[in-house]
């Protein structure tokens, strides 16, 4: 372990400045040195320069994307020290998809930029970002295969129904059960779901629902307070997640409201190891209060809050601050959430959440 301080660091850092054979930015090495500072220390912080920071904000306002979530991981080489960018999620019907990309798939380069040279997943998102209609290039190696392909990916604005389907599952004596997928935590999912379940409940008739089916296999998360929408609809009252800060301080809480809360229909959540961040949060909210029966695999394991801080000079810093912890104070980041009833990866799960549904 280094034994260096601060006075040492500075002091280091004008050597560099002051007898480096060639003349040496300070200011584009100090932000080349807060990039892998940051990106350094779990896998979600990061620092954008003022003009990467303003590319974003361009791209995010045009609103297209490329329809797929991606993190840093280890290469295809398996050398230890490579790193490419694995696709964790795609969202239905999106650019991704319709080129057949999936997760586990791996992307070597994006718009000419080798992955190796990126130093965080929120380069990538600028990358994969843009104009409606925009084509860009990506090198692409998909699960199993030995030899990347070139591809050209055409941007598209997501679409927010395509977040949520829902469907009616009849079973025998008229009862029905109600299936909702959620792809994601984009704003509006919350409300969306609660409508869903709403317009399925009302197509069940008198017989009415059986139970529900809240389909989370795949999903990355995103909006954590639209998955507390969706935890509040069905937990009367008492906590529904918490932050703890360093040493373990807690930070906030939010808690239930009792308006409109669903207590009595059976409900089951289906997850499998993709399932992660707001996904986790609500998935154990419900099983912390005996609310909802969990199927599937063990879960991701991300459960970390991140604060965004912009620096004077436009630049932006992105820091885990806290981490996020069920009602019963479990924590979520590095272990996931493990399901009252285990099913491997693989359509059984749903037959396995309808069995349960049928014996309630």
């Amino acid at each position: 372990t280094s034994t260096i301080d601060r006075q040492q660091f500075h002091d280091a850092l004008d050597l560099v400045l002051d007898r480096h054979i060639d003349p040496v930015d300070p200011r584009a090495l100090m932000a080349k040195g807060l990039k892998h500072m940051a990106g350094g220390l779990d896998s979600y912080s990061n620092f954008l320069t003022a003009e990467e920071r303003e590319l974003a904000r361009k791209r995010e306002q045009q609103g297209a994307d490329a329809g797929m979530v991606v993190r840093l991981s280890a290469g295809p080489l398996g050398d230890g020290e490579s790193q490419a960018l694995e696709v964790v999620a795609v969202m239905p019907g999106g650019p991704a998809e319709q080129l057949g990309i999936g997760p586990g798939d791996m992307l070597l380069e994006v718009r000419g930029r080798a992955s190796e040279r990126l130093v965080s997943a929120a380069e990538a998102q600028i990358l994969l970002a843009g104009s409606p209609g925009e084509r860009i290039d990506i090198e692409l190696l998909r699960a199993g295969r030995s030899r990347g392909e070139s591809l050209e990916l055409e941007l598209a604005k997501p679409d927010a129904d395509a977040l949520v389907r829902g469907e009616l599952l009849h079973q025998p004596g008229d009862k029905a059960i109600a299936l909702v997928s959620v792809r994601s935590f984009r704003a509006g999912v919350g409300e969306r779901v609660k409508k869903q379940i709403a317009e399925l409940r009302r197509a069940a008739g008198k017989a009415g629902l059986e139970g529900i089916v809240i389909d989370l296999r795949g999903n990355p998360g995103g909006e954590v307070d639209e998955a507390l929408i969706i935890a509040d609809a069905f937990i009367e009252e008492g906590i529904l997640t918490r932050t703890r800060g360093r040493g373990g301080k807690i930070l906030r809480e939010e808690r239930a409201s009792v308006a409109g809360t669903d207590t009595s229909t059976p409900l089951v959540i289906l997850q499998d190891a993709r399932s992660a961040s707001a996904s986790e949060l609500l998935a154990v909210a419900l099983q912390d209060h005996h609310r909802a029966t969990i199927i599937g695999e063990r879960s991701f394991g991300k459960g970390t809050v991140q604060e965004r801080i912009g620096l004077p000079d436009g630049s932006l810093l992105t820091l885990t601050v806290a981490r996020y912890f069920s009602p019963d104070d479990r924590a979520i980041d590095g272990r996931g959430v493990d399901p009252d009833v285990v099913v491997p990866e693989g359509s059984t799960a749903l037959e396995a959440a309808i069995d349960q549904l049928g014996g309630a």
